[in-house]
């Protein structure tokens, strides 16, 4: 849990700093830094999101429910940037894209899920 939540931090402190918020030009060599710390930061979160497991039926709950929060905010964060940028007439293919992908992962997660079991 500790290893998620500083692995997170990470992941979200290097987008906020691609975001530029101090209008500092970043060197190249410090962009490249930044990229590869958030490979490796989303690399070990994704590991150890794979590898959670709930000891009872409470905390699997907790699990799904965590899931699906996520799921939702990001499908919406996604949907909110896709509006906006289509009233100003110029959207970005990289919302349409990950919004794609994510919604394609849980319908082929759901029907995997569904013949598995």
């Amino acid at each position: 849990m500790i290893i998620e939540s500083i692995s997170a931090a990470v992941i979200l402190g290097i987008a906020i700093l691609f975001l530029n918020p101090g209008h500092l030009s970043m060197p190249e060599s410090v962009s490249s830094m930044l990229i590869v710390g958030m490979i490796v930061a989303f690399l070990a979160f994704g590991a150890f999101i794979l590898k959670e497991k709930s000891s009872d039926e409470r905390e699997t709950t907790h699990l799904l429910m965590a899931g699906r929060i996520s799921y939702l905010a990001g499908v919406g964060a996604l949907i909110i940037g896709t509006v906006v940028q289509a009233l100003s007439h110029e959207i970005d293919p990289w919302l349409i894209i990950a919004l794609s992908v994510m919604i394609f992962a849980k319908l082929a997660s759901r029907i995997y899920m569904h013949f598995k079991m």
